[in-house]
């Protein structure tokens, strides 16, 4: 039997216990069904709040392509681009993504152009707001990364502009978001 014969009798099979009401399958959940690359899903950007010093979701529909390193890029990529719906960018103009890469132990390591410190308004709050927007959309969105570790220009660096302390990398933190 090859592949897509599997996945059409995998489909049948689901499709009868779904309709008996026994269970309840998901894109590439299918046993003989992988997920194709470039499936849809939905994603939380989060972008800070133009009225209240917090963070807030942004649901977009991107192309996951399969691989959470180039997913995790596309996201931080988005990111940068900015809010779609109005919401105050966190991540400063003119600041480029320079790598990316995903390390064994579930840390992501993100390196950003100098801008993002050059360009950075500096207060506390928004320094705390852009770390966690890139920190939020990554932990929360790619099931691989558990953490975030932030370098500039390829360098590790005690604090963004002063405030928190980037020298390990950091977790999710729901707190700041409404």
């Amino acid at each position: 039997m090859n592949v897509f014969n599997g996945c059409i009798a995998a489909l049948r099979i689901a499709g009868w216990l779904i309709t008996a009401g026994l269970v309840l399958y998901g894109p590439g959940m299918l046993p003989g069904c992988a997920a194709g690359e470039g499936d849809k899903q939905v994603v939380h950007l989060y972008f800070a709040d133009a009225k209240r010093p917090l963070l807030i979701a942004e649901a977009r529909m991107m192309v996951n392509p399969g691989e959470p390193t180039a997913f995790s890029r596309k996201l931080v990529l988005e990111l940068i681009n900015g809010s779609a719906r109005g919401n105050l960018a966190t991540i400063p103009k003119d600041t480029r993504l320079r790598s990316f890469f995903l390390l064994g132990d579930g840390t992501a390591v993100v390196d950003f152009s100098a801008n993002l410190r050059e360009n950075h308004s500096g207060s506390c709050r928004l320094e705390q707001l852009t770390l966690f927007s890139i920190v939020n959309t990554l932990v929360l969105n790619v099931s691989e990364v558990d953490q975030v570790q932030i370098l500039i220009d390829g360098e590790e660096v005690q604090t963004l502009t002063g405030h928190l302390p980037l020298e390990f990398p950091l977790t999710a933190d729901m707190l700041l978001t409404r």
